[in-house]
């Protein structure tokens, strides 16, 4: 009897990790969509995690997107070209090449987060109020889950 408790359990943990991932994936494409930078994804994400980083290191940076350092240097070339980014060296070691926004780069970001924002609260006020309730109260749940995901990514 206790096998079939823990097997209808797993079914339904198996259920709702899926169909939170589809919906997180919905939400982030929709997100995505609401800010029309010019800019690809990959370039979005590493622009962002730079913000976060730096100045940081090529190889860093690389390791932090899970990308080749060879896949990682077109796409810093690419926010280069477009004066999103910036290279400099680094006074400690002058062999080594640190990137950071410029300020361009910094308004893109702004940009993007204002329109994110705006289609997030444009959507949460076609909500019920009990919805948005639910919702508020799900995201010290959804933050520790973040949380939880990212400690076992950077763990591989």
């Amino acid at each position: 009897m206790t096998d079939v408790k823990l097997s209808v359990k797993t079914t339904d943990q198996k259920s709702a990790a899926a169909e939170l991932r589809v919906t997180i994936a919905r939400i982030y494409r929709a997100l995505r969509l609401s800010a029309t930078t010019g800019i690809t994804p990959s370039q979005v994400s590493v622009l962002f995690r730079i913000e976060q980083s730096e100045p940081v290191r090529m190889g860093v940076l690389a390791h932090l997107e899970r990308v080749t350092p060879a896949t990682l240097s077109k796409v810093v070339d690419s926010l280069e070209e477009l004066k999103l980014v910036e290279r400099e060296h680094d006074s400690v070691d002058g062999r080594v090449t640190l990137v950071k926004v410029s300020r361009a780069g910094r308004k893109l970001i702004e940009t993007q987060r204002a329109a994110s924002t705006l289609a997030l609260e444009e959507a949460l006020a076609q909500l019920a109020p009990m919805e948005r309730e639910v919702l508020q109260q799900s995201l010290p749940a959804l933050e520790q889950l973040a949380e939880i995901l990212l400690g076992a990514t950077s763990e591989i």
